[in-house]
């Protein structure tokens, strides 16, 4: 068992680690291209190769999709009730707490703990979970929402592009799927060697706080991700993988909203960095009783 998990949870953090060693050995790396390639080109290629992996097993996947939105919600409701409760800033606390690191953690875990359906999952989970970061959490952040904001959610050209052919019964070409599943490969290394990068690059600040409220973060979605799992009777993937997202640290896209706005960085920051860390120890925890 020892050795399965090391091999599931090592290339995740080997990855992630050797973009924090590159920073911090002041190489240049460029995040930004790197996270527009990602953003525009990798994350769509995943989500197509994913869902189109699924095929007519996207219908049964419903009751999964259905749950990540009331997981998602779950966490938004929570997170703003202990906002409100401790007095912290709203707008910056709410896009952090529920925010879970689905991407570039979320989905190269699910792919080697749970495999190409648990990937697939998590995908669809991701998916969502973009959609209200660049919707709910555009307006928590900025106070301002607008329709055209749908249009940045590059996934969804993505799932469309997927549904598509699977509504349709149409088989997709061959050097499409070949073409979005090399695509979407690179993206995940990608991903998490700008996860690496990102954490090089922050700051901690009120490190006791932080860690009590990074831990209180991780505790509810881990509790969430139980409780909504049992509520729909899942078992197996569906099961596993919506625990594993839910559970997952505070997500760099919340860091990226905070500073852009001004909503507390610092402390979002910390957020990140802290329930990152923390993840060493909660992953392996939960996998061992997962798998």
């Amino acid at each position: 068992m020892i050795a399965e998990l090391f091999n599931v949870i090592a290339p995740v953090f080997v990855i992630a680690f050797i973009g924090y060693i590159w920073i911090k050995k002041g190489y240049d790396f460029p995040s930004d291209f790197v996270t527009r390639v990602n953003m525009n080109i990798g994350a769509p290629c995943l989500v197509f190769s994913g869902i189109i992996n699924l095929g007519d097993g996207l219908f049964e996947a419903t009751d999964f999709i259905v749950a990540s939105f009331i997981s998602i919600l779950s966490l938004m409701s929570v997170s703003t009730l202990f906002a409100l409760i401790f007095k912290l800033p709203l707008r910056a606390y709410v896009i952090a707490l529920y925010s879970t690191n689905s991407g570039n953690m979320g989905i190269p875990l699910c792919l080697f703990a749970f495999g190409e359906r648990g990937m697939s999952l998590a995908i669809a989970y991701f998916a969502l979970s973009a959609i209200f970061q660049f919707t709910a959490g555009l307006f928590i952040s900025h106070g301002n929402l607008t329709a055209s904001s749908l249009t940045r959610v590059t996934m969804l050209y993505g799932l469309a592009g997927a549904l598509f052919f699977i509504l349709g019964d149409v088989e997709a070409p061959k050097w499409l799927i070949n073409t979005t599943k090399l695509m979407g490969g690179a993206t995940i290394p990608l991903m998490l060697l700008t996860l690496g990068a990102s954490l090089a690059r922050l700051k901690l600040e009120n490190t006791s706080k932080m860690v009590v409220i990074s831990a209180f973060k991780l505790v509810m979605g881990i509790s969430i991700g139980f409780t909504i799992s049992l509520a729909f009777g899942f078992t197996g993937e569906e099961r596993n993988v919506l625990i594993m997202q839910c559970s997952m640290p505070v997500a760099i896209f919340s860091y990226l909203l905070a500073s852009q706005y001004n909503r507390s960085p610092n402390d979002v920051a910390s957020m990140v960095f802290i329930t990152t860390l923390m993840s060493i120890v909660t992953v392996p925890m939960l996998l061992t009783y997962l798998m």
